[in-house]
């Protein structure tokens, strides 16, 4: 960066100046003098530095007058003369090194301190930032407000609709939430759920395709969560629960050998007594309890089970796509830093395509992902009141494929008949450049 090449050559600049000779030997001859208990006067020494700077080959022309702190004849004067350029190379160099060092240490310090000059100037150029930062902010809201707002505002309903559905589902009691573990266990990953579409209807609103698609990862693995136990036997939805001590157990194990976490007495206690509870659930469920879904693979009677087991126990490895799309906004790949994900890797380097373009993708995902869960824990219920919301919740879903659908339409700039027309066109090109083979002529 240009200043931070500017500060590099005032440093550099600084040193030279310090380290040059002008400035070296006046130092130097008087640490000699010193050295050989000589009394000299600030003028013999601005004398000598002259005469030395001035030196043309083995010649020196010094004026000094005679019993001067030098000496006091012309023999004595040259003899001292002669003996302090002798100690002069010695003393240059001790003194550089001391020069040097207390630079290499005074460094640091006036890095330092510029840093604090130029994070006050920046400070005070927070302001005008902030308003520059809002007003591109304000301009990428209006657009994906005027493409996408009304299909954000409906997911932002459905999750209210799941949410309510949930509730009603947990007053009647029947079927999956007809189990005490069962029932609070999807409480609260029903109202995880209703959390997350809050954040992808957030990052969508202000352009983060990506964002919004990164959180719908989440949403997806909560409702195949969710999914699973409610099929499952009230048990399994207690040791889901109980899973809790193991995972914060790991948590502050792994802080504690990382240095992260402070020790301290209550945590000491917390991790023995999560040590206590994980000691006797294993000992009660096995040790594959230990692990990764450890609550699933007792439930299904395997020593391993992964979220992609849970995904085709459940059916929603339909959309084993979409999660493998949204893994990449997560992790630190080259398709995440060169593409945008949510454009479906349309370009490579999507900054010049509109930060609106994408945000359709994760609202698609979760609606998918929130109407799948709410016609799955409908399917041991009969309850009018709640199939009948059940179906509020699928033509919602429908309304906001359709719409997405006419949106994108829309974006492409093509129409129906346009698209049959440029499809036809390729048809005859394709006709025109298709080779004939001639036949082969008949030699006598």
């Amino acid at each position: 960066m240009k200043k931070l090449r500017v500060i590099e050559d005032a440093i550099d600049h600084a040193l030279s100046v310090i380290t040059s000779p002008e400035k070296l030997l006046p130092l130097a001859l008087a640490k000699v003098a010193k050295k050989r208990e000589l009394n000299l006067s600030e003028v013999e020494l601005q004398n000598l530095t002259a005469a030395l700077l001035s030196a043309e080959g083995d010649v020196l022309r010094i004026d000094v007058d005679p019993s001067c702190g030098l000496g006091k004849t012309p023999e004595e004067i040259r003899e001292t003369i002669e003996g302090l350029f002798d100690e002069l190379k010695g003393a240059l160099k001790e003194l550089g090194d001391d020069l040097v060092e207390a630079a290499v240490g005074a460094i640091p310090n006036a890095l330092a301190n510029v840093a604090e000059i130029i994070g006050d100037r920046l400070s005070e150029q927070a302001a005008d930032h902030a308003i520059d930062l809002r007003r591109v902010q304000s301009v990428r809201a209006e657009m994906v407000q005027r493409i996408w707002g009304d299909v954000i505002e409906r997911l932002d309903f459905l999750g209210q609709l799941v949410l309510e559905w949930n509730q009603a589902a947990a007053g009647i009691g029947q079927g999956a939430y007809a189990k005490i573990n069962t029932e609070f266990a999807l409480g609260k990953l029903v109202a995880r759920a209703y959390e997350i579409t809050g954040e992808i209807t957030v990052l969508a609103r202000a352009g983060y395709a990506d964002g919004a698609l990164a959180r719908w990862r989440s949403l997806h693995e909560v409702c195949v969560v969710a999914m699973f136990v409610s099929g499952r036997s009230d048990m399994c939805a207690q040791m889901y629960l109980s899973h809790h001590q193991v995972e914060e157990l790991r948590l502050l194990e792994h802080n504690r050998t990382s240095g992260v976490g402070r020790v301290d007495a209550h945590r000491d206690r917390r991790a023995s007594h999560l040590r206590r509870q994980k000691a006797a659930m294993v000992n009660r469920f096995g040790a594959a309890f230990a692990k990764d879904y450890g609550w699933a693979s007792v439930e299904l009677g395997c020593g391993r089970t992964t979220f992609r087991d849970l995904e085709n126990h459940v059916g929603l490895d339909t959309l084993r796509r979409g999660y493998e799309q949204a893994n990449n906004t997560i992790h630190g790949g080259p398709l995440a830093a060169l593409t945008r994900i949510s454009l479906d890797f349309a370009a490579i380097d999507g900054n010049e395509i509109p930060l609106a373009y994408g945000c359709e993708v994760a609202i698609n995902y979760a609606t998918a992902s929130l109407s799948m869960l709410v016609a799955e824990l409908c399917v041991e219920t009969e309850n009018a009141d709640l199939l009948a919301l059940n179906m509020v919740v699928q033509n919602h879903a429908r309304e906001i494929w359709n719409q997405i659908e006419q949106e994108r339409k829309k974006i492409s700039g093509r129409s129906p008949r346009e698209r049959i027309l440029d499809r036809k066109a390729e048809q005859r090109e394709n006709r025109k450049r298709r080779v004939t083979y001639p036949k082969a002529s008949i030699r006598r």
